[in-house]
């Protein structure tokens, strides 16, 4: 069986590419030596960071987390597929961005399955490598349990049938082993100061488990993990907005904790950043700052920022000049993550995605604070770190802030303008109970159906080839 493993991921392990490979391909590699070489466990755990890409922030995931929420609308309504589905609710479990999704997510969790049971005693370095596997998985796990609720706990790098059709496991028992794999990650993953470019490191980690116990209502724990980044004092706020999505700043270690890589690669879709391929104007055709305008900023999300709001300008473009020179203008767009870099197609950025940022931190910690101790001052020194940043006003105990609900609408406005399109929003306003309420409120017309307050549907794919699998009440 352990042959049989190591032949079915030899696939991703040779053919593999991404950021974190070498040009030279270990042909050589066979079952009985794939991992006894440094060389080659490098390449299983590469394959492992591979599926970041797809399961996160390629153009098709990008909407996963954003639309059906009150900071973003879909734009091109005469589609039937894709991000129509997803704003106004009307998928059905055959969607096939689900089916996607899904399936790379589930390869991520595969490939950390490979690298955590597979690794040979002998390796000098395997401790820390499975402490990457770790965090990965829980990392791909975190992201599936929050997409889909219940979904197979796969801990095995086995490929019998036995192990492959799992049952669905509880959402609490799904976020314990998340926990146990972030836990067991920090304990051995390095620090900031043997960062190697893109790894995860004890931070990283950290700074995870902040957020999983965020969203599991942990408080006090979250609260443990967020001073813990704090206390490090490794990271800490850019001075401009914009240097979060600069390539020329990326894996600078300043702000960004992980980032999920990037970088030109001449192939469309390979390994370079396609998430601005649906974000950007349609109008600019022919232009490095052409897209699909598949989607953008919700009406209420683009009213809402103070007028001195630096970050207004870093996140939204309005107007251009087209392939003949001329000026045009056009409805609101996503321009965080446009191509810094002269020459650049859409489809093969160099940017990377910063999966979670010291911003992150300060405001889980806000939160956190408001929910434990309600009258603690520090809840508004993190939200005024950000703020100040951004050159608007503090806060203060007064008014609409002197109440712990209060501060969280003050905190989810400030969480949105801060994180919008970074994948955040759907989760936080699931987290606080929200969703339907904004949602509602502020885009009327695209009501958020009961059946779909929480999770999206499985894939009708999974279903058909796991007779175990049983579909989310409603679809």
């Amino acid at each position: 069986m352990k042959k049989e493993v190591i032949i079915l991921i030899l696939a991703f392990v040779i053919f593999g590419c991404n950021q974190f490979l070498e040009e030279e391909t270990f042909s050589q590699l066979t079952p009985e030596n794939a991992f006894d070489s440094p060389e080659g466990a490098q390449k299983a755990l590469n394959g492992a960071y591979a599926m970041l890409q797809d399961g996160f922030d390629r153009k098709w995931s990008a909407g996963l987390g954003v639309l059906g929420t009150d900071e973003a609308t879909s734009y091109n309504d005469i589609y039937t597929d894709h991000e129509v589905q997803l704003d106004k609710y009307s998928y059905s479990s055959e969607y096939d961005i689900f089916q996607a999704v899904y399936t790379d997510l589930f390869e991520g969790v595969k490939r950390c399955n490979v690298v955590i049971e597979q690794l040979p005693e002998s390796l000098s370095e395997r401790e820390v490598m499975i402490g990457q596997a770790k965090f990965l998985r829980g990392v791909y796990y975190f992201e599936l349990v929050n997409l889909f609720g219940k979904v197979p706990l796969w801990l095995t790098s086995s490929a019998d049938k036995d192990h492959l059709e799992l049952p669905q496991s509880p959402v609490d028992e799904i976020y314990n082993q998340i926990v146990i794999d972030l836990t067991e990650a920090e304990l051995v993953l390095p620090s900031k100061a043997v960062y190697d470019e893109g790894k995860a490191t004890q931070y990283a980690a950290q700074a995870m488990l902040a957020r999983v116990y965020l969203q599991m209502l942990d408080y006090e724990n979250a609260l443990k993990y967020c001073n813990k980044v704090i206390d490090s004092g490794e990271f800490g706020l850019h001075s401009d907005y914009a240097k979060i999505f600069d390539p020329e700043h990326k894996n600078e270690g300043v702000e960004n904790i992980f980032e999920i890589q990037h970088r030109i690669s001449y192939l469309s879709e390979n390994e370079g950043s396609t998430i601005n391929d649906f974000y950007l104007p349609i109008e600019l055709q022919g232009t490095s700052l052409t897209g699909w305008s598949m989607y953008g900023p919700s009406e209420y999300l683009y009213n809402s920022y103070d007028p001195d709001d630096k970050r207004f300008e870093v996140t939204f473009i309005t107007t251009g000049t087209n392939s003949a020179g001329q000026t045009v203008n056009f409805k609101p767009h996503c321009f965080k993550y446009h191509n810094r870099l002269a020459g650049i197609p859409v489809n093969d950025g160099e940017q990377n995605f910063p999966l979670i940022r010291y911003a992150d931190i300060l405001l889980m910690k806000a939160e956190a604070i408001n929910e434990l101790t309600p009258g603690n001052s520090d809840k508004f020194q993190c939200i005024n770190e950000i703020r100040e940043r951004a050159g608007i006003d503090l806060i203060t105990s007064e008014g609409i802030n002197s109440t712990k609900e209060g501060f969280l609408k003050t905190l989810l406005e400030e969480r949105m303008h801060e994180f919008c399109f970074e994948k955040m929003r759907k989760r936080d306003l699931i987290r606080t109970g929200k969703l339907q309420e904004y949602v509602s409120e502020r885009k009327p017309e695209r009501p958020v159906p009961a059946k779909a307050m929480y999770y999206y549907p499985l894939p009708l794919s999974a279903i058909d080839a796991n007779p175990l699998l049983i579909q989310l009440e409603g679809y």
